[in-house]
């Protein structure tokens, strides 16, 4: 993994590396190129939870990284 790579990506007061990204998205059962596209995204624009999840929704996966938060995306089909 090149340096730039494992730069951490912040939202709020938490922050989660590509790596850990790469590993939620892995279990949650995306095909290779899937993840890539989705880290390529993260890599441009930052982690952003929220809009990862709503692009997973897209994809027919389920959200993975908003589970916990307050405002958790219940209708994928209803904007937030």
């Amino acid at each position: 993994m090149q340096q730039w790579e494992k730069h951490l990506y912040q939202k709020k007061e938490s922050s989660v590396t590509l790596e850990e990204i790469a590993f939620e998205l892995e279990l949650a059962g995306l095909r290779m190129e899937e993840q890539k596209m989705l880290l390529s995204s993260v890599k441009r624009s930052g982690f952003d939870a929220k809009l990862l999840d709503r692009k997973l929704i897209g994809m027919g996966y389920a959200p993975v990284f908003t589970i916990y938060d307050d405002e958790v995306v219940v209708n994928p089909h209803k904007r937030n």
